[in-house]
């Protein structure tokens, strides 16, 4: 049976240690990634006597991650007193130094280079002893390596603990909801991983990455596959190098979360070598990222952009989930594949773009399935209803587009769809998700000049079809101008209906009530400018 940290409790305790910079009076922003920093100093550091213990050898200081005066078991349990031990006033003084040399950390271990850029460009905040004596206290009386290794699922994969955490202290630090769209639930990302069932060589991209859940999956995914192919150990050895290296692919535009991401991928072994703080909405993505990868796996931000995007897309809307669709269709190489996160409303909003959007996936990709997911899913952040698309660039010219589409409709994900989002009785399978997965009805078939064709497991397609999945064919969508939703071909109309509980029908008319504004002010400044509405 499937176990699992309590993770909300989990997170109230580190939020309790957090508290200990209340003191210090930093915002948020600051609290949190240096909170982050000394949480990351303390797990590598119990990972690095774990794998001590195992080798039964210490390596020299130019070989390590973090060199032996700053490793974080050697001065946590008296920091003043270390400090004066080697020269310095107090611990604020030793911890300013410390993050000063780490920033600029020279070593022959493979991740030296992401340490210095989790160091990078941060200005300690901290004035009293008292506050880092408190932290070192706090982490220490936490056996963080036990907690990492507990397991989930039926293989007992490493579940994803420190981006798990970081979702409730996102929460927590960010009332204002300045962190909200960083963090996808990991049984959905799990999920998605396994419908796209990358492989050894594929190259995987994910232009939104947040805390880093997708391309951290995809790599203990492939990885998986690496230690169980029979090959010699320097084969071995090099396959994963190759996956480190070259075949993960993220971007993250907010700075600290992108350091969120770095730690994330650092402590579960990826070298995160194509980890970028950048923005791929920018005109230098377009031309970067076009055409260049396998498989996308992605949950871009949805709603209003901040600004307006130049980059040279076929269709301007100044929607987020709008430009990051167009962004990832064009990214895919010929016979690449992609499962990716979208606000419902883009599959049948009537605004002209959205609908030539639909259009464009339908008529010149093809688009496999979607996956209705249930209101209050990404609770506590968001009411928004959302949707997984799966879709496939075709090889070429003479490749097929889409013919039908196979629509699921998950109603329990497995946790309760309130702000806690406490499992219920069925989380051991993920509610319909599990369900949904062992009805998925493609093999991806490797084709001998690179990419995949998508081929039904079996002729009769009504196999696929239960109380909650149907199909749909190209004409029935065309003649609803390319609405792409779920509910929309439910073959038992009345099962199409469900009941929205009234806390997420009041989030989904606050949500609405955001959209109008934000639409009405861009349309204030553009009137104010001399432009037309038509470009909203």
């Amino acid at each position: 049976m499937a176990t699992t940290p309590d993770f909300n409790q989990f997170g109230d305790e580190l939020w309790d240690i957090a508290n200990v910079f209340r003191d210090d009076a930093l915002h948020a922003t600051e609290r949190l990634e240096i909170f982050s920093l000394f949480l990351f100093l303390k797990l590598w550091d119990e990972m690095a006597q774990e794998d001590e213990e195992a080798r039964g050898t210490h390596l020299p200081d130019d070989q390590q991650l973090i060199p032996d005066v700053y490793r974080f078991h050697r001065w946590a349990p008296d920091p003043d007193g270390y400090a004066r031990q080697h020269g310095f006033s107090d611990s604020i003084e030793f911890c300013r130094q410390m993050f000063a040399d780490l920033a600029q950390r020279e070593s022959s271990h493979p991740t030296a280079r992401d340490v210095r850029r989790l160091f990078s460009d941060v200005v300690f905040p901290l004035r009293y002893t008292t506050t880092v004596r408190a932290l070192a206290s706090r982490l220490s009386e936490m056996n963080l390596r036990e907690i990492m290794a507990r397991a989930v699922g039926q293989q007992g994969e490493r579940y994803d603990i420190f981006g798990r955490a970081y979702e409730y202290l996102l929460q927590r630090f960010g009332q204002n909801k300045e962190f909200a769209e960083y963090f996808t639930p990991r049984h959905i990302v799990d999920r998605m991983v396994q419908i796209v069932d990358p492989r050894i060589g594929e190259t995987i991209y994910d232009p939104a990455c947040g805390t880093g859940g997708f391309i951290v999956r995809a790599f203990e995914y492939v990885r998986a596959q690496i230690e169980r192919r029979r090959v010699s150990p320097v084969d071995r050895e090099r396959l994963l190098r190759e996956l480190k290296e070259r075949h993960l692919v993220a971007v993250e535009h907010v700075p600290l979360v992108f350091k969120l991401a770095l730690m994330n991928m650092i402590l579960h072994g990826d070298g995160s070598a194509q980890l970028h703080n950048d923005d791929s909405l920018s005109n230098k993505a377009q031309d970067v990222h076009k055409g260049r990868y396998d498989i996308i796996l992605a949950n871009p931000p949805f709603g209003p952009t901040k600004q307006e995007r130049t980059a040279q897309f076929e269709y301007h809307i100044r929607l987020y989930e709008a430009l990051f669709i167009q962004h990832m269709m064009n990214a895919l190489r010929p016979g690449g594949r992609a499962a990716v996160v979208v606000k419902e409303g883009l599959l049948f909003d009537s605004k002209g773009m959205l609908r030539k959007i639909c259009r464009r996936l339908v008529e010149e990709f093809e688009l496999l399935a979607v996956l209705s997911l249930p209101n209050g899913v990404f609770n506590p952040y968001s009411g928004a209803k959302t949707s997984v698309v799966v879709f496939r660039r075709p090889l070429g010219k003479g490749d097929v587009r889409t013919s039908r589409v196979w629509f699921y409709r998950v109603d329990s994900d497995g946790r309760d769809l309130g702000a806690t989002r406490r499992p219920l009785p069925d989380f051991d399978t993920d509610g319909d998700l599990e369900h949904l997965v062992s009805l998925w009805p493609y093999n991806w078939v490797q084709q001998r000049d690179g990419g995949v064709r998508a081929i039904p497991k079996v002729d009769d397609l009504a196999q696929f079809e239960s109380e909650r999945s149907w199909w749909a064919t190209v004409e029935q969508i065309r003649e609803t101008n390319y609405n792409l939703t779920a509910g929309r071909y439910c073959p038992h109309e009345a099962e199409a209906v469900e009941y929205e509980p009234p806390q997420v029908l009041i989030n989904r008319l606050l949500e609405l009530e955001d959209e109008i504004t934000s639409d009405l002010r861009d349309l204030l400044v553009m009137v104010s400018n001399g432009e037309g509405a038509e470009t909203l």
